[in-house]
């Protein structure tokens, strides 16, 4: 409703708009579309305008529509003339996307944003500005154009906008026609930065300045852990003097004068909801909850961690860790357990067992027992091994050079550790489907067991220690044989298929030689006859006879190191002299002197035995003629004159057959050496 060319007028959306099912009569339209296009085509004249675009609906004179019509728009807006002085406004104001982008985006100095109430109020405020703007200039130019004044504008706009719906436009525009000016007049020249409220954001509108709240987070955090109603008294006391407090690092002690407002003239005095607010503001509560919890809790709960997936390829990585079992032994002691678990495959590799603590030995006999797993099955030696920090820490040395890759993790943070997820994902899955008593008594749900301290009714079962790790042996073989977890990743495989079909290609097999140094068993021994050492009552022959030069000089002491196979049996040594490696050593079989009562297993050992003393006699004889000079005379200077001169050529290297018959490389050995015990005795 507006003047148009002093004629009053109705536009077209005060005639249709409204919902035509509505039972309210101020929400109905005051007639449809189709009605009116049929009566400004019977009577074209009541059209004054016909509009087109945004801001510029088709307009009818007033005066000339039926008396039926007015009566309905009369019943609708009330008194026409003055619901014109704001509809015209409303018809102006558009939704600025700019200006919602704007304080969408707007951040304050100490990085906080624009809350989502206070949003729609500056975007209703710049709609509305923007509004004003096309009003003024419209009332402007039409006044003008008459040739009247332009006086009273303001008056007329601070009316309309007044009038307008603060259920719908949320402003906050000031009501005051000289105020609503000059408040237009900043915004053009300051954008949407003058809409702002400048109390937001900003430090001035701190209550508590940073002495007190750094004393009241102190006081929170004290080792009694106070509650927060214990900090507000502690802190009033210290404000009027009845208490003081003292920094026992330094100290040094607050000084109240520290805490007095010079603008209000009186110490600051706070609410409990002021205590509150400092205490759970989320800055705060980071560090409070450092102070207050555990380190572990701390950790796990509140703060950043890394964002991983499992690797590509099975022996990739692996994970140890230690667990204790759910159930006692049978003189009531814990059952300790240390395994070992491939990442991708979730595969328990090896594990160990003592009812004692987890300590170093545990560790080598988990590493001995994987090594015997994946020698077994023909695995190769894992590239990465993931170990907690308090207990690997000690062997750093001989895990690098076991692995590639060495991952120390912190005690506890079952986040970053594998093997933590791993061995939960056994407790609660084969465990507690095939035993009784799997869970904690602290625990909840499903994963809470019944504890003997609360429930005098109830004994927790004692089982024999050979029964426990039988069972749980039983248990690894069945975790071993599920289907893998990603079933979407490896469909109807196993873990242990998903750990035999996916090795890394650039792993290596064990380096016995190498391994054997670090995880193996020690014992001292020393090389006999050039042939052979004794080891845990058994003889083992060296691979190679030349390997005796790396021997000290005058020193067959050596350490043999081996892993015993699950038998118990001890096919092969590694020897050593100090961190010198010499050979390999393997064990001796024995055949029956009584050809009558040989086999076929005892000759082929009897052929291997000569072998290796004719490969024996060959180096011996080789070492003869490369560095003996068996027909040498000691000449006197003075009788050089009187000898005559005579040449005799001595080969570098004695010519030695290709091929030769072991017994008769045997029988030339005994009887060169028979016949030079007959010279020597001669």
């Amino acid at each position: 409703m507006e003047y148009f060319n002093n004629i009053f007028c109705i536009s077209k959306p005060d005639l249709t708009d409204g919902n035509p099912k509505s039972d309210s009569l101020k929400e109905r339209p005051v007639m449809s579309e189709d009605a009116l296009h049929m009566y400004l085509h019977r009577f074209p004249q009541v059209r004054v305008r016909k509009g087109g675009g945004p801001g510029c609906p088709a307009l009818l004179n007033y005066d000339l529509l039926r008396s039926d019509i007015k009566q309905r728009l009369q019943d609708k807006y009330g008194d026409l003339h003055q619901a014109s002085k704001r509809n015209k406004l409303i018809e102006l104001i558009q939704p600025d996307f700019k200006a919602s982008t704007f304080f969408s985006e707007y951040l304050f100095d100490d990085g906080t944003s624009i809350k989502p109430d206070r949003q729609v109020e500056y975007n209703a405020n710049a709609s509305i500005l923007n509004a004003v703007g096309h009003f003024v200039g419209e009332k402007s130019a039409r006044r003008r154009g008459l040739g009247g004044k332009t006086t009273g504008i303001w008056q007329a706009v601070s009316e309309a906008v007044n009038n307008l719906d603060k259920n719908k436009y949320q402003h906050t525009l000031p009501s005051n026609a000289l105020r609503l000016k000059e408040k237009y007049r900043n915004y053009g020249e300051h954008g949407y930065l003058h809409l702002i409220h400048k109390g937001i954001g900003n430090c001035n509108a701190r209550k508590m300045n940073d002495a007190a709240e750094r004393l009241i987070i102190s006081i929170y955090c004290q080792d009694n852990l106070p509650f927060g109603a214990w900090v507000y008294d502690t802190y009033l006391q210290f404000i009027y003097g009845h208490t003081s407090i003292v920094d026992r690092e330094t100290g040094s002690m607050f000084n109240r004068e520290d805490f007095f407002d010079n603008k209000r003239g009186t110490y600051i005095v706070i609410s409990k909801s002021t205590v509150w607010n400092i205490i759970n503001n989320p800055a705060n509560a980071i560090i409070i909850d450092r102070m207050r919890n555990n380190r572990i809790d701390h950790i796990t709960k509140n703060t950043p961690y890394n964002h991983r997936k499992a690797p590509q390829y099975s022996l990739s990585k692996i994970s140890m860790d230690d667990r204790t079992l759910s159930r006692k032994t049978s003189d009531g002691k814990w059952l300790n357990a240390y395994l070992a678990f491939d990442v991708l495959s979730d595969s328990i590799l090896s594990c160990v067992y003592t009812t004692g603590g987890p300590d170093l030995n545990l560790v080598w006999e988990c590493f001995r027992e994987m090594y015997r797993n994946l020698n077994t099955n023909c695995l190769m030696w894992p590239g990465e091994v993931e170990v907690e920090n308090h207990l690997m820490k000690d062997i750093e040395h001989e895990l690098n050079a076991m692995f590639s890759y060495v991952t120390f993790c912190a005690p506890g943070l079952s986040r970053s550790k594998r093997a933590e997820h791993k061995i939960r994902s056994k407790k609660y899955g084969d465990e507690k489907k095939n035993q009784v008593g799997i869970g904690r008594w602290n625990g909840k749900g499903a994963y809470k067991t019944k504890s003997e301290n609360k429930d005098e009714d109830y004994k927790q079962p004692r089982i024999p220690v050979e029964q426990l790790i039988e069972e749980d042996r039983q248990s690894i073989q069945r975790f071993n044989s599920e289907l893998h977890p990603n079933q979407k990743l490896f469909p109807g495989k196993t873990r242990w298929q998903v750990l035999l079909e996916n090795q890394n290609p650039d792993l290596g097999r064990p380096q016995k030689h190498k391994l054997f140094r670090y995880l193996g068993i020690q014992t001292k021994t020393s090389i006999r006859n050039n042939d052979f050492a004794q080891v845990m009552y058994s003889k083992y022959a060296i691979d190679n006879q030349s390997a005796i030069i790396r021997l000290k000089p005058n020193n067959y002491t050596v350490q043999a190191y081996y892993v015993p196979e699950h038998d118990g049996g001890i096919p092969e040594v590694y020897l050593y002299q100090d961190d010198t490696f010499i050979t390999r050593a393997t064990k001796i079989e024995e055949y029956n002197e009584a050809k009558i009562e040989r086999t076929d297993r005892d000759e082929q050992i009897r052929t291997d035995q000569a072998k290796r003393q004719a490969h024996f006699f060959k180096v011996e004889k080789d070492g003869l003629a490369e560095k003996v000079t068996r027909k040498l005379e000691i000449i006197k200077t003075s009788d050089l004159e009187e000898l005559p001169a005579i040449v005799e050529t001595v080969p570098s290297t004695a010519s030695v057959p290709t091929e030769e018959n072991i017994e008769d490389m045997i029988a030339q050995y005994n009887n060169g050496w028979e016949s030079e015990r007959a010279l020597e005795s001669i």
